[in-house]
């Protein structure tokens, strides 16, 4: 069975987004009969093995970037592989050149221009609409799978159907699979204060480290709050939230999937170019949390708009002009195309 190689940056402190997006495209491969390999540190392995929706082998990357690329060397020559899938901020450009050199060519997905690009022979950015000419000015040979198109949603989105508004009921914190700033608690907290009547929802991710005091404050808290830890039906958890407060990156995709009004928060540079690009869509507003969070300001915000029907209703509208599931799909789609330019270029 031919099969995608995946190196993938997971950890509490880089989070689990890479890793999401990669599955997304791991499953879509599965429907077209492909398998998948990954390589991802060992800390994320037991993540990767207690999801009910994984696809794939997975197997402890190398502790080096020599032996990473070893790894990948020795499952191509084992195995019939279409691609090498790389995903991760901190992956080299020596590492990007080494892979890129073995015959199966080098899909790189980027939201930083990092220093894997040059070395790609196919790029995927969903975010990467304006940024056509640097991509092309650094690496000219490159299949360029940029802007909404090519967003990487699980399947689940696909055949989850967001609900009406009117049928919503929770206002839903998510800040991620590691919520590495640790803003939750803060945030929960500042909620419950201001907003004592409305039902909260918080969902925290396989990398969250404080999970006993979260549950402590809940116990603790006269408010209504529901804790889902490691939820794996995030689709599910959207679709029935009234408002969301989220990280702002990968999830800003899942929420306008299923038609949420949102607050995002961005708390990596690398996320605030494409979150105002969101919040110009008019489905969600953008909170700066870079530097430090502001809870009880937040909160005010959160209950204006919780407390504003009609700008819900008008958010929830515009969401579904965003609501793009298919793009797993059209990236493999460029990937067919790419090795069959291959082919007719070398004659086989």
């Amino acid at each position: 069975m031919s099969k995608l190689v995946f190196c993938v940056e997971a950890s509490a402190s880089a989070g689990m987004g890479h890793l999401m997006r990669c599955l997304a495209l791991a499953q879509a491969a599965q429907t077209r009969g492909l398998d998948s390999v990954w390589l991802v540190p060992e800390p994320v392995l037991p993540v990767c093995r207690q999801r009910h929706d994984w696809v794939g082998r997975a197997e402890q990357a190398a502790s080096t970037e020599a032996g990473l690329a070893a790894q990948v060397e020795a499952i191509c020559q084992q195995e019939h592989v279409l691609a090498t899938v790389l995903d991760g901020y901190h992956f080299s450009a020596d590492l990007a050149q080494q892979l890129q050199r073995l015959e199966p060519p080098l899909l790189v997905l980027d939201d930083i221009q990092g220093a894997t690009i040059d070395s790609a022979d196919i790029i995927v950015n969903p975010a990467g609409e304006s940024l056509h000419r640097d991509y092309s000015r650094r690496n000219s040979t490159a299949t360029l799978c940029l802007g909404a198109p090519y967003r990487l949603l699980r399947s689940e989105f696909a055949v989850t159907l967001p609900l009406e508004l009117s049928q919503r009921r929770s206002l839903t914190v998510s800040l991620g699979g590691s919520d590495p700033k640790h803003y939750t608690l803060p945030l929960l907290d500042a909620l419950a204060a201001t907003l004592p009547d409305v039902p909260l929802r918080v969902v925290t991710g396989p990398g969250f480290a404080h999970r006993d005091a979260l549950d402590d404050f809940i116990s603790d808290s006269p408010a209504i709050i529901q804790h889902v830890h490691n939820c794996q039906d995030m689709a599910d958890v959207w679709v029935n939230a009234r408002l969301a407060v989220a990280a702002a990156g990968g999830t800003q995709f899942e929420l306008a999937a299923c038609h949420t009004p949102a607050v995002l928060l961005v708390v990596a540079d690398n996320q605030l170019v494409a979150t105002e690009q969101a919040s110009e869509q008019g489905w969600c507003e953008t909170w700066d949390a870079r530097e430090s969070l502001d809870a009880p300001a937040l909160s005010e915000k959160i209950k204006a708009l919780w407390d504003d029907a009609q700008t819900l209703e008008s958010m929830h509208q515009g969401a579904a002009n965003y609501a793009f599931t298919e793009g797993a799909d059209n990236v493999l789609d460029m990937l067919a195309e790419h090795l069959q330019n291959l082919q007719q270029a070398t004659g086989e």
